[in-house]
């Protein structure tokens, strides 16, 4: 188990990004220590690392919570209109 700094430190965001995902929803609040501190686990650090991706991607944060609540089938869609979009400002620019 880690603590906030350190999950943000190996995913590449602030602390204060890691607060803001738990404030809008996006990352659900981990279990604290006796001490009070967060902790952490791997599948954390997986859930951050999609958020992050898709935040970079350009999608917008409401968007990324419905997905992280999504089915499979419908992530996969999802992602497949996100890719898209992706592609068609690729090729605006």
């Amino acid at each position: 188990m880690i603590t906030i700094g350190q999950l943000a430190g190996y995913i590449g965001v602030s602390i204060k990004t890691v607060r803001v995902y738990h404030d809008k929803g996006l990352l659900p609040e981990p279990d604290r220590d006796a001490s009070g501190y967060r902790r952490y686990g791997a599948n954390d650090a997986v859930a951050l690392i999609k958020i992050r991706t898709l935040a970079e991607a350009g999608v917008p944060l409401a968007r990324i919570r419905n997905l992280r609540a999504a089915g499979e089938e419908e992530l996969r869609q999802a992602l497949g209109e996100i890719d898209d979009e992706l592609d068609a400002r690729i090729r605006s620019l």
